[in-house]
């Protein structure tokens, strides 16, 4: 192209290079904006994040309290149904369980209890057991106090 084609092939590049340096200008003045706002808003992305997490602690919180006061609840209720059992069985005739070991225990207390005719005592000891378990209960439960105290 001779003299005229490089003439403007460098016009051209001069320009190019002038609109190259005015977005680099106009990326420098407004980078700081941008910057200042997009920490503007990470702080309140932050802040409502927060917020809904603080929201899910309280409920995670307040299901355990009730899986806690379930438990002890059905704990007592055990208890309650235990002693009205044993209150309700003096006449009491072992029989074997398929639950735990206890039943198959005390069948062998009364069994023992049998020959020495002690069938009697070993109502009144099971009772007792019961009582005494129900009676330490009731006071572990009443001394339990809202402040802690």
């Amino acid at each position: 192209m001779g003299i005229i084609g490089d003439a403007f092939g460098k016009l051209f590049g001069v320009i190019w290079d002038v609109i190259v340096w005015i977005g680099s200008l106009i990326k420098l003045l407004f980078q700081g904006l941008v910057d200042i706002l997009i920490a503007f808003f990470q702080v309140i992305y932050q802040l409502i994040e927060g917020v809904l997490y603080l929201i899910y602690m309280i409920g995670v919180l307040a299901v355990k309290f009730f899986f806690v006061l379930f438990e002890a609840l059905s704990v007592l209720w055990a208890l309650v149904v235990g002693f009205g059992r044993s209150l309700g069985s003096i006449a009491y005739t072992p029989r074997s369980s398929g639950g735990h070991g206890y039943s198959s225990m005390i069948g062998d207390l009364f069994d023992h209890a049998s020959i020495f005719q002690l069938d009697s005592f070993a109502v009144i000891l099971s009772f007792g057991i019961w009582f005494g378990t129900a009676v330490a209960a009731i006071k572990l439960i009443s001394s339990i106090r809202v402040g802690g105290d």
